[in-house]
């Protein structure tokens, strides 16, 4: 079962890795280079208050943080393992956000089912999803260029105890 969203929880941008990658270490924001990873980043960038980017090898990790290149994929994992991968993702951001965060998954399906399972383990709110039912690469895109705020939409709730 999943909780109530909490007044003044901040609104967390799960975004997906990618298999198109840096051949040489870099910043998770810059290491991913498909046109969905960017597309998903700038849109977290300009809906949320923070992002993260998950990685079936890194797990969750912050934008600035230095990755070398892996080859590993949740395509390749069993479910109970993707599950795991899910919980143990989620767990990894929590302690930083009190009250806990309203999730929003930036992920391709096998991804955004593992960190589903996560959320609901770990009693958090439902998590939004906004390209649940958007299948397609190019019309993912597409959808989230379009959905993308020119400027950064300024939260009422940030500032506030």
């Amino acid at each position: 079962m999943f909780t109530e969203k909490q007044q003044g929880a901040k609104r967390v941008a799960l975004v997906g890795c990618a298999s198109l990658k840096s051949k040489k270490p870099a910043p998770a924001k810059d290491f991913y280079t498909s046109a969905l990873f960017r597309a998903a980043y700038e849109y977290a960038e300009k809906t949320c208050d923070v992002v993260i980017i998950v990685s079936a090898f890194y797990g969750a990790v912050a934008p600035k943080t230095v990755l070398h290149p892996y080859d590993r994929n949740l395509r390749k994992f069993r479910k109970s393992e993707r599950e795991d991968w899910g919980a143990r993702t989620i767990g990894e951001l929590l302690p930083s956000f009190r009250p806990l965060p309203q999730l929003v998954i930036l992920a391709g399906e096998i991804y955004a089912d593992a960190l589903l399972h996560g959320a609901h383990w770990h009693n958090l709110p439902l998590p939004e999803q906004p390209l649940r039912r958007i299948r397609g690469c190019g019309v993912r895109v597409k959808w989230l260029k379009d959905n993308t705020p020119q400027q950064r939409e300024e939260n009422p709730m940030r500032g506030t105890a």
